[in-house]
């Protein structure tokens, strides 16, 4: 028996390791099997030469199968019946490896292991036939080798931490502990299911998380509690007697700095925390607020105690925003807010008071404009934006008020962009862009105002585009892709640049598409989702790369399917898919996830339409309103979501409408009219509903005149 491991590289993922178990006669079949193989991206990770004559050559056989992915077993009348080539099955077995069974020479089917027996094989016994074999073995190899490739990786660590006796030391922890939950949850169709090992390893290391975070939060907490009782001891004394007065004080200070810092330290902590509920979150918050400012209330002429106390309600909010509580969240920061206002009425010289204000109104502003409250958002932008103009205008050497003003007009442009006040937007832009450039010019080497200026000139280049000034908005957005490329280049290391990079290649590619430049178009989005694949490859955990690499499939597959490349667009879109799929399929509550899951589901059934494939292509339109009616029934005030509900069953309509079934096609013409007739109700100056509105109601005439005349 002889044995090796080889590896693929799959569209810049990780190399796939599979193991070949064969009998000594079929070796030569097995050598042109690795070259081919070899041939189609696989690389052995070591030669047979490697196993030296004196190793313990099972337990060498054993570590390569628990690393390799797939285990692929040369069936043939001599390996069904050598004993190391079944006790290799197994192993593998145990291990719940994935395995991919070939047939060299023809097997009784009673002879073949009971683990292989029931898989699909692929046939090698036509020489003839030998690379088509190898062509549809390669592409077995490769299916969800993503989650394949985590299968080996998590049922090593949990053999290591079982063989070690099960230390905690060898227990996953955040960020990978997280990333092993996902992977079970979105376990592949037909993929091994994790060993029992594997999971009980997975299910240990969240326990053991679960204990160092009560036992950090409790240790916090605890500390809170001492440091803020030593502090109003402090406080009380102060009034003891003159002598010991600077010494109290002195205690009062250094107690009031720990408390604070723990206070930061708990809201800080408990951002990322992973098990735990907002509600349990907000119980801690609003215990450690409690405990603070009962310090605050012993020392109400302090000042600088006041402000921590606005501080620490910034924090708070800040935490809640991250964790997705909005109330919470504007909630906290109106309370500091009010204490923000006092202080700076108190003392109108204080600039850091003054800018304490205008920022509490750009938190607060985010928030609303989170919620859809466009206007409220827009008062409270202007509110702080007032403050800005001022300090600024008082101090205009100081750059860290001229960047805060730039911020503020970027906000208030984001709004009015939203509403669609382009004109209003643009010149609040141009503000900005003017800003920025003089600090980008002042200091070239500071690339965070290197970095701002790119994504000013982005903003006024959006309006543009808007505008259908597209040669205006290339121009910027060449601009932009420039600095990007820079900072990037500058800095390799730095993802979010060139996440940057990707962004900006994207932009373009959308105003080359509007041109008509089809090829530039698609050579640009090429670009970017390059970029995109080699950072979601460096890191599997980070779903935002994930989904920007689904969604530049889905641009990709636009420009193709608008050259007729119908074959290279389906491709694409259903790339798109199985990104998006596996993501949603492991959080079923992330709607974000499950709306652009149903994204896809439409381009193919766009695709298929096109190739005449209206079965194939009413299945994909099903399965994307499926999910679109979920979303739309579980909040029915979310527009896009209605109306998402609304172009499904166009589709659907007019895939029945070819296939002859008039009545159906009708029903869905009506039932989206409706929806949208429900949306134009609610906002009747909305044109684009309204235009949608006119068009479906032609269509549900046009179908009953249709229908009239059949009868």
């Amino acid at each position: 028996m002889a044995s090796n491991t080889a590896g693929q590289e799959i569209a810049g993922q990780s190399k796939a390791k599979v193991f070949i178990s064969y009998s000594r006669k079929d070796m030569a079949f097995a050598d042109r099997l690795e070259a081919v193989l070899k041939a189609r991206g696989f690389e052995p990770l070591i030669d047979r030469s490697d196993i030296f004559a004196f190793e313990k050559w099972w337990e060498r056989i054993e570590a390569l199968i628990s690393g390799a992915d797939t285990v692929v077993f040369v069936l043939s009348p001599d390996s069904v019946a050598s004993e190391v080539a079944l006790k290799e099955v197994t192993f593998a077995a145990s291990l719940n490896k994935r395995f991919a069974p070939i047939v060299c020479r023809h097997v009784e089917d009673k002879q073949v292991p009971e683990a292989l027996a029931r898989l699909n094989f692929i046939f090698f016994d036509d020489p003839a036939q030998f690379e088509a074999s190898a062509t549809r073995l390669a592409e077995a190899l490769a299916t969800d080798i993503g989650w394949i490739r985590q299968h080996t990786e998590f049922g090593e660590a949990a053999r290591r931490w079982a063989l070690a006796k099960t230390p905690n030391g060898l227990l996953l922890r955040s960020p990978v502990l997280e990333e092993a939950e996902r992977w079970i949850a979105a376990r592949p169709r037909g993929a091994p299911a994790p060993t029992e090992e594997t999971q009980t390893f997975i299910r240990s290391s969240r326990q053991a998380a679960t204990r160092r975070r009560n036992v950090l939060t409790g240790s916090l907490a605890a500390g809170l509690v001492v440091a803020l009782s030593l502090a109003s001891l402090a406080y009380w004394q102060r009034g003891i007697a003159v002598e010991q007065r600077d010494k109290a004080t002195r205690n009062f200070k250094l107690a009031q700095q720990t408390a604070e810092g723990l206070v930061f330290d708990i809201a800080q902590g408990l951002r990322n925390v992973q098990g735990m509920s907002v509600e349990t979150v907000r119980k801690i918050l609003e215990t450690s607020r409690a405990t603070f400012e009962q310090l605050a209330k012993s020392a109400p002429d302090d000042l600088s105690l006041q402000r921590s106390r606005a501080v620490m309600l910034g924090n708070f909010g800040d935490t809640y925003l991250t964790l997705g509580d909005l109330e919470q969240a504007l909630e906290a920061y109106r309370d500091g807010l009010a204490i923000s206002e006092r202080l700076a009425a108190a003392d109108r010289s204080n600039t850091e008071w003054q800018r304490d204000v205008a920022v509490t109104y750009q938190k607060i502003a985010d928030v609303l404009a989170s919620r859809g409250e466009l206007e409220e958002a827009l008062k409270a932008y202007r509110d702080g934006l007032g403050i800005f103009e001022r300090l600024a205008a008082a101090d205009r050497s100081n750059t860290r008020l001229q960047r805060d003003l730039s911020i503020s007009y970027e906000h208030i442009g984001d709004v009015l962009m939203a509403q669609g006040k382009l004109d209003e937007a643009l010149k609040i832009y141009r503000d900005d862009l003017a800003i920025a450039e003089r600090l980008a010019a002042a200091d070239r080497s500071n690339m965070v105002w290197q970095r701002s200026l790119s994504v000013a000139y982005e903003k006024v280049g959006d309006v543009l585009m808007a505008q259908g000034k597209l040669d205006e908005a290339l121009a910027l957005y060449r601009d932009s892709l420039a600095i990007v490329e820079r900072l990037s280049a500058a800095d390799p290391g730095n993802t979010d640049w060139q996440r940057d990079v990707s962004v900006e290649y994207n932009r373009l590619g959308h105003v080359l598409e509007a041109q008509g430049k089809l090829e530039e178009a698609l050579a640009a989005y090429r670009n970017g989702l390059a970029i995109v694949e080699q950072l979601a490859a460096s890191d599997r955990s980070n779903t935002e790369w994930q989904i920007d690499v689904s969604l530049s499939y889905i641009t990709v597959g636009d420009v193709l399917m608008a050259q007729r490349k119908l074959n290279e667009a389906l491709a694409a879109y259903r790339n798109s898919l199985a990104i998006v799929g596996r993501l949603a399929a492991a959080d079923l509550s992330n709607t974000d996830w499950q709306r652009n899951l149903s994204i896809p589901y439409d381009r193919i059934g766009n695709v298929l339409v096109a190739q005449g494939e209206l079965d194939e292509a009413l299945a994909a339109y099903r399965n994307g309103l499926a999910i679109r009616e979920r979303l739309a029934a579980a909040d029915r005030s979310n527009t896009d979501w209605q109306r998402d509900l609304a172009v499904s069953h166009s589709k659907l309509a007019a895939v029945y409408e070819k296939q002859g079934r008039i009545t159906d096609a009708l029903l869905e013409w009506m039932a989206g009219r409706d929806i949208l007739a429900a949306l134009v109700a609610a906002a009747p100056g909305n044109a684009q509903w309204t235009k949608e509105l006119a068009g479906f109601e032609g269509e549900v005439v046009r179908l009953q005149g249709l229908l009239a005349k059949a009868q």
